[in-house]
């Protein structure tokens, strides 16, 4: 993690005591195993439940994300991530809730021992579609929603460390939250300036939309486990 090296830069190196990381970069991958409940409306806005008419089954998601932080208080730090959520039931039924973050946030500058908390805006591209046995033809999920970026987290120094995150937006009936909780291990590797880190953790998705948003009205819920590598490179 960052300030793990940080404090490994500073006792190797006294010289450099006062000095900070001029940036890091993560990187990273993870396997979701996201399911899915809830309903959504036919075009005869008649109710369909995910689970008891479609069988949605549960899916193995992949998710990639890479970041960018650096020291400049002004100007905000780069989160770009990207998740795959396609689930499929009966009578060639689909759920594909894929998007792709983009968020921009700044850290909090208060000195609270071993915690990170870092605030900003998200804006999600959503790229997917709903297709109901009921229907002719499917319902198109492309559309882009602004969400509240919050995220936390603490580093114990010796390894473990922990992190929780929350994408959020409601207004008028429409409405995410995404919340993400992870607990990790930093590989204990002598590799110079670079964190290899295993996690794993709980996400899930509440979506809630209307017909004068997106042409459909839902309220699904997708949720799991899932488990992770990341790269952190500081300099």
């Amino acid at each position: 993690m960052k300030k793990l090296l940080a404090i490994a830069i500073t006792a190797a190196t006294p010289m450099m005591a006062q000095a900070d990381l001029l940036f890091t970069i993560d990187a990273g991958a993870s396997v979701w195993n996201a399911e899915a409940s809830g309903d959504v409306d036919d075009t005869n806005n008649n109710s369909i439940d995910l689970d008891d008419d479609l069988g949605i089954k549960s899916e193995q998601s992949n998710v990639l994300f890479a970041s960018f932080e650096h020291p400049v208080p002004v100007l905000p730090n780069i989160k770009i991530m990207k998740t795959d959520l396609d689930l499929s039931g009966n009578a060639n039924s689909q759920v594909d809730l894929s998007h792709t973050d983009f968020t921009l946030y700044w850290g909090v500058p208060l000195p609270i021992p071993f915690f990170d908390i870092n605030f900003g805006l998200t804006a999600r591209q959503f790229d997917g579609e709903i297709l109901l046995p009921t229907n002719t033809e499917s319902e198109d999920l492309s559309f882009t929603m602004p969400m509240g970026y919050l995220n936390v987290d603490f580093d114990s120094h010796f390894g473990v460390y922990a992190r929780a995150e929350l994408n959020a937006l409601s207004f008028d009936g429409n409405g995410v939250t995404d919340t993400s909780l992870a607990v990790g291990y930093t590989l204990p590797l002598p590799i110079p300036f670079v964190d290899i880190n295993i996690e794993a953790g709980h996400r899930a998705i509440n979506l809630m939309t209307d017909k004068d948003t997106v042409d459909i009205e839902t309220d699904v819920e997708v949720s799991g486990m899932f488990a992770g590598l990341n790269v952190s490179i500081g300099l």
